[in-house]
């Protein structure tokens, strides 16, 4: 357990570029609704800093498809959201000028989705032991025959990811020590799911992908920006 985070952690040291198929299945237990957004995962670190890119072209609801056109980019500060066919823009400035944040971190992140984590903070925040089998069927369906270490992750009580999860399951392919399945389970029972294919390691991204294209509003864009000063109030 122990020498798969550490493992996973020195696998980082030289990963500078990451790119996947991305399956993200939301189940909200109130409405007792699934979502499922399928599309392309895009993660960089550029000069110190970590960033991504999700890209999703299709949403199901319950039993329907449709295509959708929607943009999510975390730059090292901001964290915007394009919806292309409702013409928003959403900008979020999550951390505070001149600090660094992990967007991928549990329980702190928009997206779980652990890459590099340190190995130290990890177990200073949860109780970890091995992992076979998901308990999500449809995680441990897709997993099957793939050569993957899993992890069980237990938030101890007191620390801020106590506040957020109840567990998170993590499956990592042996080769690359690239995640391909996560499983994150919060207090209120709403679950996120991640599923990613087609792993590429350090073969380059287009700097498209980070990009986010002005709009203008008087196009029918509506632009909500709100800086790191704003978001308290």
């Amino acid at each position: 357990m122990g020498d798969l985070l550490g493992r996973i952690e020195q696998s980082a040291e030289d990963l500078r570029t990451f790119q996947a198929n991305v399956t993200y299945r939301r189940w909200d237990a109130v409405l007792e609704r699934r979502e499922i957004r399928t599309g392309t995962f895009y993660y960089q670190i550029r000069h110190g800093s970590k960033r991504f890119a999700i890209r999703f072209d299709r949403l199901f609801i319950g039993n329907r498809l449709r295509k959708q056109n929607k943009h999510f980019v975390f730059d090292g500060g901001w964290f915007i959201e394009i919806d292309h066919e409702a013409r928003t823009i959403i900008k979020r400035q999550i951390v505070a000028p001149g600090e660094r944040f992990d967007p991928l971190s549990l329980g702190e992140g928009p997206f779980p989705l652990p890459i590099g984590q340190s190995k130290e903070r990890v177990l200073a925040r949860f109780v970890v032991t091995p992992l076979a089998r998901s308990d999500n069927d449809w995680l441990a369906e897709r997993i099957e025959g793939r050569r993957v270490d899993g992890l069980l992750l237990v938030p101890k009580p007191s620390t801020p990811e106590a506040k957020n999860l109840s567990q998170v399951e993590l499956f990592y392919d042996r080769r690359t020590l690239l995640p391909v399945g996560v499983h994150a389970t919060e207090p209120d029972g709403d679950t996120r799911t991640v599923y990613l294919s087609d792993l590429k390691r350090n073969q380059g991204i287009d700097e498209r992908h980070f990009k986010v294209q002005e709009h203008d509003p008087k196009e029918g864009w509506r632009i909500d920006s709100r800086p790191w000063k704003d978001l308290g109030e």
